[in-house]
């Protein structure tokens, strides 16, 4: 068997599109879990810190009795942003349609950027009560952070 040869025209064209033309197709195919990969693990640990809080798996009862994980607010600093505007430890942001992370960092990225949000949560406690327990708390744009 010979080993293929390829021209430098064609080794141009081969390394072109490996290292340039197939990471777009995948980035933009992937756009949406791209950046919900990038807003958990990137801007994630900034706003927490920005925001005083810690996020993490927050335990539930599913409606059989078992234990399950989903992703909440773990601890919050007392007199942090996110302290003073209501939210708890145990609080599930909820309400988001492509993912609670990805979606609860995204609304703290608009606060920051100047945006007011109202964000929807649950008590971990109260998970099984569904939409009637759930409240909503309003940040604001420049409250102390």
């Amino acid at each position: 068997m010979t080993p293929l040869k390829l021209s430098r025209s064609q080794q141009l064209y081969v390394f072109i599109t490996v290292l340039v033309v197939l990471p777009l197709v995948v980035g933009f195919a992937y756009q949406q879990e791209l950046y919900a990969l990038y807003l958990i693990h990137l801007c994630g640990p900034e706003l927490q810190r920005e925001f005083g809080f810690t996020a993490g798996d927050v335990k539930v009862m599913n409606e059989g009795g078992e234990p399950r994980e989903e992703f909440g607010i773990t601890a919050v600093v007392p007199g942090g942003l996110l302290a003073r505007a209501g939210f708890k430890a145990g609080d599930i942001p909820t309400g988001y349609k492509h993912g609670f992370a990805n979606g609860f960092y995204q609304d703290l990225v608009w606060v920051r950027k100047g945006q007011p949000m109202v964000i929807t949560v649950v008590a971990s406690e109260d998970y099984l009560k569904g939409s009637a327990a759930w409240r909503e708390i309003s940040l604001q744009p420049g409250a102390g952070h």
